[in-house]
């Protein structure tokens, strides 16, 4: 017992030790909790602090977790809660205000990273029988903890659940090979979490677990046969019973991605191809060196790197300790520079963004290998300085070859590498002599302090550049919030809202990838910016007239208003009026005005028809087409406009003149591929980047008098078809919305997230409920009691073919298979604990 205190005392000190180290980085660097800057960037920074401020809603009753209309036009979410927010650190997020978030972001990275050294002490201080001197524990655990991954992949805060049960997911499998039971519960519940935690980095585990397994059964003594089957089928008793444990997350989770628009694996990118060059992995063990599409970059440290290679001079281990140790240690770098292998791990996804999200696996190998080797030479009572020596030798030979056989990379510091790695042999081998036996402690002390050093330096060269701004962030967020809590106290109806720009919007392009801000200020929009939305949704979106980027983002930075009308957007908050919008007296926030579409239709309206997919129409015939099916009579709200084109120094100019009217203008030039530097001069008056990552297709043209132009500003004029150019008749659009609204008068609506009723009275046949709400699987449609399957307008929107009289529908949303995940995971913990009692009981017996 008293055994089992000082080893939790030890492990939590380290835990302390990592968290006050890691604040102590952030002070001096000046990042938030305590500085302007934030470790919330490019997409922390895009999206995920959005989702932390939804999930603060959710964990107090504002938002729902299976179903919010902050995703798009509406949809299941459980997939986006499994994948982004189910760290019981994200717990934490309720004692935060939503504008400091970037505190509670960067408090969340220094818990996890700590707790990471203390999971990684615990699995060193076991594996090496609790034969490692405490101070190498500890620098080797404060090397997983600030390896290269968790610093510069710290922006995916989410990833870091798996870094911290990684350990104890091996420790698992190393004690299932030592036959010890307690393996098996280990493994189980580790991977059980890590599936729950963060599926993503759960499945890589998962893998990388096996391949642990089979170095095990290598590296054991008097392995047979008998002993490999038991083994195995432990391991695999364990996987399967976390897998189970996870079922209420991952079944669903799975279920929801197979209706996604990008859930399709990636075969064809599987093939017997190298990344890169595999020496590249010699600069990437560098002070500042991050991982790039053909290298990796697995540094955490010289210690970890000079014992890992000491190994293979040591006469501590067997010829067959190190054969094993020297493929494995291969086939580790191969899982980064081999496509088959890459394409693997990166579970048959192109992961073409921050590259390698799985390298932490590698780190923690190389600590092991390292702690292998320190375990052995310091219980030796005569330690060799020899093993040291060579393997500094043979690291620097390899530093030469990379030199001298790669291209030659700017900002490789081989020289402050070279100083550190020279200072820390230098004190190890001090410790070897026997005159300075007295004088060991200190230097201990100092090598501890030339590792804290350089896990510190290499910290901040990884974060100097690598911050957002707090008060800019914080400003903004202070001012959406106001102007959406006055907005929805002005109009507290059902509606969707929408905006031509966001947060962190690049200055003179009008373009943005901050398409989450439904989700951060909890409102009803059209746009997200999620890994795996409805593939369908987007379509529909696309179709009339907001592109889809990526397979992810629906670009939404104008308003289309007869668009906007049909889906329910009744508010647009932009810098810059739209024809047509009417300002509302609203107080101006984050430069953006209020303004109300006079035009929106509610959530639920009748209509005489439904229109289908648009068969290859532009998205402005589109557009007529459903109103002119919802009409049952021709419907021309746009009109084509004609134009002039002039050449023009930069590239073409479209000039137009208005007829007399109440007309808007709207356009699209449609490219084959995109060409950098394309801009779009909108009469004078708006500036548009144009046909790149991120910009619309379909854009408005201010106009305030009787003629106008487009001006195209590229370098390559064949990429683009001719002009489309539309005038929007917005008498016809105020006349046809108007009807609708007329004959949906008895329509009576409660729309919440994943439910909604919709009471039609007096219906009349051959009529539809025409709804704005996506269909997906999840939802269960009643009409007058009976079950029934709605018609969709454009494979996605529901429509449902009302019977005379009075109609009642009920809407409500389940998440598909959650019920069943719940049941499977009773089955894994009934299955666990009685597998736990069985063999308890079954020991006690045999006493």
């Amino acid at each position: 017992m008293l055994h089992t205190v000082k080893k939790s005392k030890l492990y939590l000190s380290i835990f302390l030790l990592a968290f006050i180290l890691l604040n102590a980085i952030l002070f001096i660097t000046g990042f938030a909790p305590f500085g302007n800057k934030s470790l919330a960037i490019m997409d922390a920074s895009i999206q995920y602090l959005d989702f932390f401020s939804y999930w603060k809603d959710v964990l107090l009753g504002q938002n729902s977790a299976t179903f919010t209309f902050s995703n798009l036009l509406g949809s299941g979410n459980w997939s986006q809660v499994t994948y982004y927010l189910l760290s019981p650190f994200n717990l934490l997020v309720v004692f935060f205000a939503k504008e400091d978030l970037n505190s509670f972001f960067d408090l969340v990275v220094t818990l996890k990273l700590s707790v990471a050294a203390m999971t990684s002490a615990i699995f060193l201080n076991v594996r090496t029988r609790h034969n490692l001197k405490k101070w190498l524990l500890i620098l080797l655990a404060l090397s997983y903890a600030l390896m290269q991954y968790n610093i510069a992949q710290s922006s995916n805060i989410m990833w870091l659940d798996g870094v911290y049960l990684l350990p104890l997911s091996l420790l698992g499998v190393y004690l299932i090979t030592q036959q010890n039971s307690r393996g098996l519960y280990l493994l189980a519940v580790t991977i059980g979490l890590e599936l729950i935690f963060n599926w993503y980095v759960g499945a890589i585990n998962c893998l990388f677990s096996f391949g642990w397994l089979v170095l095990e059964l290598c590296l054991a003594e008097n392995i047979s046969l008998k002993k490999i089957g038991q083994v195995s089928l432990t391991y695999a008793f364990a996987i399967f019973s976390g897998i189970l444990l996870s079922a209420i997350t991952f079944l669903p989770t799975v279920t929801s991605m197979g209706q996604q628009s990008r859930s399709s694996l990636d075969w064809s990118l599987v093939t017997n191809t190298f990344r890169g060059n595999m020496l590249s992995v010699v600069p990437g063990y560098t002070l500042g060196a991050g991982s790039s599409p053909t290298k990796v970059s697995l540094f955490c440290g010289s210690l970890v790197l000079v014992g890992a290679v000491a190994i293979f001079f040591s006469k501590n281990f067997k010829i067959k300790e190190k054969l094993v140790l020297g493929i494995f240690l291969v086939i580790s770098l191969l899982m980064y520079y081999w496509q088959p292998l890459f394409m693997v791990f990166s579970l048959f996804k192109d992961a073409t963004s921050y590259w390698y999200r799985y390298s932490y696996v590698g780190s923690l190998f190389l600590i092991f290998m390292a702690s292998l080797f320190f375990e052995k030479w310091a219980n030796t009572s005569q330690k060799s300085w020899r093993p040291l020596i060579k393997a500094t030798i043979s690291i620097c030979g390899l530093a030469v070859v990379a030199w001298y056989g790669l291209p030659k990379e700017p900002g490789i510091r081989w020289g402050q590498s070279g100083i550190f790695l020279g200072a820390l042999v230098l004190g190890l081998c001090l410790l070897t002599s026997s005159k300075l036996q007295r004088y060991q402690k200190y230097i201990v002390l100092a090598l501890c302090l030339v590792v804290g050093s350089e896990l510190s330096y290499n910290t901040y060269l990884l974060t100097k550049d690598m911050f957002s701004e707090v008060s800019g962030y914080r400003s903004y967020v202070k001012q959406q919030q106001a102007q959406i809590a006055a907005l929805k106290e002005y109009d507290p109806a059902i509606y969707r809202i929408s905006q031509t720009k966001a947060k962190g919007e690049d200055i003179n392009v009008n373009i943005t990838a901050n398409y989450n801000e439904a989700y951060g200020f909890n409102y009803w929009s059209l746009a997200s910016y999620i890994s795996s939305p409805s593939g369908m949704q987007l379509k529909t979106l696309a179709d009339m007239g907001y592109r889809t980027e990526g397979e992810r983002i629906s670009v939404v930075n104008t308003s289309i208003l007869p668009t906007d009308a049909f889906l329910g957007v009744k508010y647009v908050l932009s810098p810059y009026p739209i024809k047509g919008l009417e300002k509302v007296s609203l107080p101006s926030a984050a430069e953006k005005d209020v303004y109300q579409d006079p035009y929106a239709l509610p959530l639920g309206f009748v209509t005489k028809g439904v229109a289908q997919a648009p068969q290859g129409q532009d998205p402005f015939e589109y557009t007529n087409e459903v109103y002119t099916k919802a009409m049952a009579e021709p419907v021309k709200l746009f009109e084509p406009l004609s134009y002039t084109q002039v050449q023009t120094a930069n590239g073409i100019r479209y000039e137009f003149k208005l007829p007399q009217g109440n007309y808007s203008v709207y356009g699209s030039l449609p490219w084959n591929w995109g060409v950098d530097g394309t801009k779009l001069d909108l009469n004078g008056k708006l500036q548009q980047v144009y046909s790149r990552w991120l910009s619309p297709s379909v854009f408005y043209v201010p106009t305030a008098d009787s003629q106008g132009y487009v001006e195209l500003q590229t370098n390559d004029l064949n990429a683009f078809h001719a002009p489309q150019l539309y005038l929007l008749n917005l008498d016809q659009l105020s006349k046809v919305t108007t009807e609708i609204k007329q004959q949906s008068d008895h329509v009576k609506a409660k729309v919440v997230n994943g439910k909604a009723n919709f009471v039609v009275e007096n219906a009349q046949a051959d009529r539809y409920l025409q709804t704005t709400i996506p269909y997906d699987s999840g939802w269960q449609i009643k009409l007058n009691g009976k079950e029934v399957m709605p018609k969709l307008l454009d494979d996605t929107l529901i429509a449902l073919p009302l019977e005379k009289g009075r109609n009642n529908i009920t809407m409500e949303y389940h998440v598909v298979h959650l019920k069943l995940g719940a049941l499977l995971t009773l089955i894994g913990v009934i299955l666990l604990s009685s597998t736990w009692y069985l063999m308890r009981k079954g020991s006690q017996g045999r006493k």
